[in-house]
Protein backbone atom coordinates (compact mmCIF):
# COMPACT_ATOMS: atom_id res chain seq x y z
CA UNK A 1 0.00 0.00 0.00
CA UNK A 2 3.20 2.06 1.09
CA UNK A 3 4.63 1.37 -2.29
CA UNK A 4 1.28 2.63 -4.32
CA UNK A 5 0.92 6.10 -2.39
CA UNK A 6 4.71 6.66 -3.26
CA UNK A 7 4.14 5.50 -7.62
CA UNK A 8 0.96 8.07 -7.23
CA UNK A 9 3.29 11.04 -5.42
CA UNK A 10 5.70 10.36 -8.22
CA UNK A 11 3.27 10.64 -11.16
CA UNK A 12 1.82 13.55 -9.41
CA UNK A 13 5.21 15.35 -9.36
CA UNK A 14 6.13 14.79 -13.10
CA UNK A 15 2.79 15.94 -13.90
CA UNK A 16 3.27 18.69 -12.32
CA UNK A 17 6.84 19.35 -13.81
CA UNK A 18 5.12 18.28 -17.56
CA UNK A 19 3.14 21.36 -16.39
CA UNK A 20 5.31 23.81 -16.01
CA UNK A 21 7.29 22.45 -18.80
CA UNK A 22 4.46 22.80 -20.88
CA UNK A 23 3.75 26.23 -19.47
CA UNK A 24 7.66 27.29 -20.40
CA UNK A 25 7.11 26.07 -23.95
CA UNK A 26 3.89 28.12 -24.37
CA UNK A 27 5.72 31.22 -22.96
CA UNK A 28 8.56 30.95 -24.94
CA UNK A 29 6.10 30.15 -28.52
CA UNK A 30 4.14 33.26 -26.56
CA UNK A 31 7.06 35.99 -26.71
CA UNK A 32 8.22 34.79 -30.11
CA UNK A 33 5.52 35.49 -31.76
CA UNK A 34 4.67 38.60 -30.53
CA UNK A 35 8.45 40.23 -30.41
CA UNK A 36 8.58 38.66 -33.93
CA UNK A 37 5.32 40.73 -34.98
CA UNK A 38 6.66 43.52 -32.96
CA UNK A 39 9.86 43.96 -34.74
CA UNK A 40 8.38 43.53 -38.09
CA UNK A 41 4.95 45.42 -37.66
CA UNK A 42 5.62 48.28 -35.88
CA UNK A 43 9.94 48.70 -35.00
CA UNK A 44 11.17 48.39 -38.19
CA UNK A 45 8.42 50.59 -40.07
CA UNK A 46 8.91 53.07 -37.83
CA UNK A 47 13.04 53.07 -37.41
CA UNK A 48 13.06 52.89 -41.52
CA UNK A 49 10.68 56.28 -41.09
CA UNK A 50 12.84 57.97 -39.11
CA UNK A 51 16.16 56.83 -40.81
CA UNK A 52 17.55 60.06 -41.46
CA UNK A 53 17.87 60.89 -38.06
CA UNK A 54 21.55 60.74 -36.41
CA UNK A 55 22.65 57.62 -34.91
CA UNK A 56 19.41 55.20 -35.97
CA UNK A 57 22.33 53.22 -37.45
CA UNK A 58 23.89 52.46 -34.36
CA UNK A 59 20.35 52.59 -32.06
CA UNK A 60 19.05 49.59 -35.04
CA UNK A 61 21.60 47.56 -34.62
CA UNK A 62 21.78 47.36 -30.55
CA UNK A 63 17.89 46.40 -30.81
CA UNK A 64 18.82 44.08 -33.41
CA UNK A 65 21.41 42.27 -31.94
CA UNK A 66 19.94 41.64 -28.85
CA UNK A 67 16.98 40.79 -30.06
CA UNK A 68 18.99 38.25 -32.22
CA UNK A 69 20.21 36.95 -28.83
CA UNK A 70 16.78 36.63 -27.11
CA UNK A 71 14.92 35.06 -30.75
CA UNK A 72 18.28 32.49 -30.35
CA UNK A 73 17.12 31.38 -26.55
CA UNK A 74 13.64 31.91 -27.05
CA UNK A 75 13.93 28.98 -29.96
CA UNK A 76 16.73 26.65 -27.92
CA UNK A 77 13.91 26.65 -24.73
CA UNK A 78 11.14 25.76 -27.39
CA UNK A 79 13.13 22.96 -28.61
CA UNK A 80 14.35 21.59 -24.95
CA UNK A 81 10.45 21.93 -23.97
CA UNK A 82 9.04 20.87 -27.23
CA UNK A 83 11.33 17.46 -26.66
CA UNK A 84 10.02 16.96 -23.15
CA UNK A 85 6.26 17.60 -24.46
CA UNK A 86 6.94 15.01 -26.04
CA UNK A 87 8.16 12.60 -24.52
CA UNK A 88 5.48 13.41 -21.89
CA UNK A 89 2.60 12.87 -24.34
CA UNK A 90 4.01 9.73 -25.24
CA UNK A 91 4.52 8.50 -21.47
CA UNK A 92 1.08 9.43 -20.91
CA UNK A 93 -0.28 7.51 -23.35
CA UNK A 94 1.69 4.72 -22.82
CA UNK A 95 -1.28 2.51 -22.00
CA UNK A 96 -3.32 3.31 -25.68
CA UNK A 97 -1.68 3.96 -28.77
CA UNK A 98 -1.14 7.49 -30.63
CA UNK A 99 -3.60 8.23 -33.30
CA UNK A 100 -1.94 8.83 -36.56
CA UNK A 101 -3.30 11.91 -37.00
CA UNK A 102 -1.17 13.17 -33.51
CA UNK A 103 1.75 11.44 -34.75
CA UNK A 104 1.34 13.37 -38.13
CA UNK A 105 0.65 16.71 -36.60
CA UNK A 106 4.13 16.03 -34.34
CA UNK A 107 5.80 15.47 -37.23
CA UNK A 108 5.19 18.17 -39.07
CA UNK A 109 5.24 20.93 -36.07
CA UNK A 110 9.08 19.20 -35.73
CA UNK A 111 10.13 19.96 -39.38
CA UNK A 112 8.45 23.03 -39.14
CA UNK A 113 10.57 23.73 -36.05
CA UNK A 114 13.75 22.43 -37.94
CA UNK A 115 12.98 24.94 -40.70
CA UNK A 116 12.67 27.69 -38.00
CA UNK A 117 15.57 26.93 -36.49
CA UNK A 118 17.71 27.03 -39.66
CA UNK A 119 15.41 30.41 -41.02
CA UNK A 120 17.32 32.00 -37.60
CA UNK A 121 20.54 30.24 -38.26
CA UNK A 122 21.10 31.46 -41.77
CA UNK A 123 19.93 34.92 -40.46
CA UNK A 124 21.90 34.91 -37.14
CA UNK A 125 25.45 33.06 -37.87
CA UNK A 126 25.45 32.94 -42.06
CA UNK A 127 24.19 36.04 -43.64
CA UNK A 128 27.00 38.87 -41.79
CA UNK A 129 25.86 42.28 -42.00
CA UNK A 130 28.41 45.42 -42.77
CA UNK A 131 29.04 46.58 -39.23
CA UNK A 132 30.79 49.72 -40.66
CA UNK A 133 27.59 51.17 -42.43
CA UNK A 134 25.89 54.30 -40.50
CA UNK A 135 22.42 52.51 -41.59
CA UNK A 136 21.68 49.27 -40.03
CA UNK A 137 20.37 47.57 -43.01
CA UNK A 138 19.66 44.45 -40.83
CA UNK A 139 17.21 46.12 -39.23
CA UNK A 140 16.18 49.95 -40.85
CA UNK A 141 16.16 48.75 -44.98
CA UNK A 142 16.76 44.89 -44.59
CA UNK A 143 17.56 43.53 -47.81
CA UNK A 144 13.94 42.05 -49.62
CA UNK A 145 15.84 38.23 -49.01
CA UNK A 146 15.81 38.62 -45.62
CA UNK A 147 12.11 40.24 -45.51
CA UNK A 148 11.31 37.07 -46.79
CA UNK A 149 12.66 34.93 -44.71
CA UNK A 150 11.90 37.14 -41.56
CA UNK A 151 8.26 36.45 -42.53
CA UNK A 152 8.00 32.97 -43.46
CA UNK A 153 9.74 32.76 -39.73
CA UNK A 154 6.57 34.69 -39.01
CA UNK A 155 4.06 32.18 -40.47
CA UNK A 156 5.62 29.19 -39.35
CA UNK A 157 5.69 30.37 -36.02
CA UNK A 158 2.08 30.91 -36.41
CA UNK A 159 1.34 27.21 -38.54
CA UNK A 160 2.93 25.63 -35.40
CA UNK A 161 0.83 27.20 -32.85
CA UNK A 162 -2.18 25.83 -34.40
CA UNK A 163 -0.87 22.56 -35.11
CA UNK A 164 -0.07 22.67 -31.44
CA UNK A 165 -3.91 23.61 -31.07
CA UNK A 166 -5.44 20.74 -33.18
CA UNK A 167 -2.99 18.63 -30.85
CA UNK A 168 -6.15 18.62 -27.97
CA UNK A 169 -8.34 16.96 -30.45
CA UNK A 170 -6.19 13.77 -30.51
Amino acid sequence: NSNHKNNGDLIMILDTLLSINHWFHLSAAALLAGGMIFLVAILRPVLGRSSAISGIGTFSREIHDRFRIYVGILICVLIITGIFNSVGSIMSVAETSLSSGYKTIIRIKVILAVCLFIIYGVNAFLIKEDKTEEDCSCLVKPPVYKKILQVFALVLVFVILFLAATLRFY
